[in-house]
């Protein structure tokens, strides 16, 4: 919540036009219910969140695949936490929202806004992601403009350019090759149509490297994307996880501004 008021103080001091969130209202914070009843007072429009999706349609947990068993421990007692924290107004609230919000622009093309890619809410786009992989989540979004979460961590990419692939040779071609039909694969160029790729980072629990809340302001004019970080009151967050019994390793997450658990983060293409 501190970390929340902090940056609704800060973007109403800028030139915004329209606000939205990018999902996971809950998770890991000490204020499920507060957070949730300032979005709707506040009247901002949220995508789901892997944690939304997780509480709101009461899933086993939030679908993060943890690498240690640790982890896994601290993740799965928050989730129940939450579970338990969550009115069921409030969880109904969460299985209602929608997966993705599609916004067409004149300048800009077509945006959407997901939290974590077109394909799930629990997938990680990240900065070293390669750029194939981003270009095909943009492009099965079906959007110009790709603006993510999850990760905690903002970046922004433009992928454009042409690409040398070599496409890995199925049963089907193996046969004909033998047969002389074909031959083998080779390098060929691919056109990418420009995307832009835009994570917001994290209000609640930025994992940056600094301890700022971070949000981002995107001119669909200029197309600049500015990536703000805010001050808030980490401390009285961090007294608030101590005191409602989470386990303290997310206190310590706040105060480094770093991911602390292990979690798997491979992607594989689809396209």
């Amino acid at each position: 919540m501190a970390a929340l008021e902090a940056v609704w103080d800060d973007l109403n001091a800028q030139d915004v036009d329209s606000v939205y969130c990018l999902g996971d209202l809950v998770g890991y914070g000490p204020f499920p219910n507060e957070v949730i009843k300032f979005v709707q007072d506040q009247d901002i429009p949220s995508v789901l969140g892997c944690w939304d999706e997780g509480i709101g349609m009461e899933r086993e947990d939030c679908g993060c695949k943890f690498i240690t068993e640790e982890d896994a421990e601290n993740g799965h007692a928050a989730f129940e936490w939450t579970r338990s924290e969550i009115t069921e107004s409030n969880r109904k609230f969460l299985s209602e929202l929608y997966f993705g919000q599609r916004i067409t622009d004149t300048n800009a093309g077509s945006l959407l806004l997901v939290h974590g890619s077109p394909r799930s809410t629990g997938e990680y786009l990240m900065e070293s992601t390669h750029d194939l992989i981003l270009f095909e989540r943009a492009a099965a979004g079906d959007c110009d403009i790709l603006i993510c979460g999850h990760t905690h961590v903002p970046f922004v990419r433009q992928i454009e350019g042409t690409m040398r692939v070599t496409a890995e040779q199925g049963v089907k071609d193996a046969i004909q090759k033998d047969l002389g039909m074909i031959k083998g694969a080779a390098p060929r160029e691919v056109h990418l149509k420009p995307k832009l790729l835009i994570n917001a980072g994290s209000v609640g629990e930025p994992r940056h490297g600094g301890i700022e809340a971070t949000y981002v302001i995107f001119n669909t004019e200029t197309q600049a994307v500015e990536i703000r970080e805010v001050p808030y009151d980490v401390k009285a967050t961090v007294r608030a996880l101590k005191k409602s019994g989470l386990p303290e390793s997310f206190a310590a997450r706040l105060e480094q501004g770093e991911e602390l658990a292990g979690k798997n983060k491979d992607i594989t293409c689809a396209c």
